[in-house]
């Protein structure tokens, strides 16, 4: 059994896989049907996340300005859960402590928007000048279709839409780019998605389906 990957490449991105823990169970994850494996890469940590300096290590090893122009936290779990943990490694970007990294370099997080909600407090604020985009994965316009695909633990299951939608607002204030994004081929109606996306003041990314 080999060793768990903390940083691993997709696309123009280097991707941090900083915990398999996730307040969500979505119909369409593929963690379970790919046994914890993405593209070649082990993302089943087993149960021991890695600190902060140990992400900050995997990024300062295999970040190359050549190949990469963002740097995303998404692996098989949700990032938010870990948020101290995400806020120090981003801060080590921004504030130029990796030499291997310009300080300019983008931060993405791919979130399921729980995270104020997992924190219990506004994390948004915190992630001003630190975080440049936030993909939030919505899915569905109505609470009731929401359920049904994020399948949320049943301690955010009452609160848990209107805190994402919340939680995208907040955003807008403090992240340059704020998106939601859903699915390609799930039961739930586009035009709704479009509609909620102009409410909320943010664009809708249809992503394809794994």
């Amino acid at each position: 059994m080999g060793k768990p990957v903390i940083a691993y490449e997709y696309g123009s991105g280097l991707y941090l896989n900083i915990t398999n823990r996730c307040p969500t169970s979505c119909v369409f994850c593929i963690k379970r049907k790919w046994d914890m494996d993405y593209r070649g890469n082990d993302l089943n940590l087993r149960g021991i996340e890695p600190s902060s300096d140990e992400v900050i290590n995997a990024i300062s090893k295999k970040f190359s300005i050549q190949k990469h122009k963002e740097i995303v936290f998404c692996g098989y779990g949700e990032p938010t859960m870990r948020f101290d943990a995400l806020k120090e490694v981003a801060q080590a970007v921004k504030f130029g402590k990796i030499s291997t990294v310009p300080q300019e370099t983008r931060i993405r997080i791919n979130t399921n928007g729980l995270g104020n909600l997992v924190n219990g407090r506004d994390i948004t604020v915190e992630m001003k000048g630190l975080v440049d985009s936030l993909n939030v994965s919505l899915n569905c316009a109505d609470p009731e279709g929401w359920e049904k695909i994020m399948r949320p633990d049943p301690k955010f299951l009452e609160k848990g839409f209107e805190s994402v939608k919340d939680f995208v607002k907040r955003a807008k204030g403090n992240v340059p780019e704020v998106l939601i994004t859903a699915a390609e081929g799930l039961p739930c109606d586009r035009a709704a998605l479009e509609k909620a996306a102009i409410e909320l003041g943010v664009k809708l990314r249809m992503r394809p389906a794994l």
